[in-house]
């Protein structure tokens, strides 16, 4: 079976990042219903920062503060995905604090020659204002092409009206001018949904 592991990497569960997720399953399921899509709160898990001892530089390759945390019970979900769906917020120019312990304590995957080779990865992000996001999706990205990864961005709908990356804001395009309670945001939603589509595509090409 395919399976597609979507990662809210927002503390905050409910909110942009998780918009954007949502709209990447519609996409996903636009394609193909049989696909298995499990969608994941970085903040339900228990992940000690790293603090650099570089035990996984040595073989076995394991990192000892995962006796300790919550870090197998992530890998159990996330090491057999097909395609991963990473939307993280922008916390002062990079990733929140969740996704970049993530992100750091991902070393052993990659000391164990790569256990995340050839996954596809869609990076997505949420900022207060219009342009702020891309230090998140270059976090993401580098972690996907560490790790051996796929990076796919959106390559549906129009070339010229949609981006190739969903980056959703609470600012709209006028200078003061922002989402009231409850509004989305249309076009990074669109974006979202048609990137959730181009993933599904993909792992169905690469599977034949």
């Amino acid at each position: 079976m395919i399976k597609v592991v979507l990662i809210n990497g927002s503390p905050r569960k409910s909110r942009a990042c998780n918009f954007l997720l949502e709209q990447a399953i519609q996409g996903i399921k636009s394609i193909a219903e049989d696909i298995i899509i499990e969608k994941i709160q970085i903040t339900d898990y228990n992940i000690t920062p790293c603090n650099g001892c570089d035990q996984c530089l040595r073989p076995p390759n394991d990192c000892p503060l995962a006796e300790n945390d919550d870090t197998k019970k992530l890998e159990n979900v996330v090491l057999d995905c097909d395609a991963m769906i990473i939307a993280a917020p922008n916390y002062f120019g990079s990733v929140s604090t969740q996704i970049k312990t993530f992100i750091d304590r991902s070393r052993p995957w990659k000391m164990k020659n790569y256990l995340l080779k050839d996954t596809i990865l869609a990076p997505m992000a949420a900022t207060g204002l219009r342009n702020g996001g891309e230090g998140v999706i270059s976090d993401l990205i580098n972690f996907g092409l560490i790790q051996g990864m796929i990076i796919v961005g959106n390559t549906l709908g129009s070339p010229v009206l949609e981006g190739n990356i969903a980056i959703t804001s609470i600012q709209k395009y006028s200078l003061k001018e922002f989402l009231a309670k409850g509004e989305s945001d249309e076009l990074a939603g669109l974006i979202a949904k048609d990137t959730g589509k181009r993933v599904a595509e993909l792992i169905n090409k690469l599977k034949k």
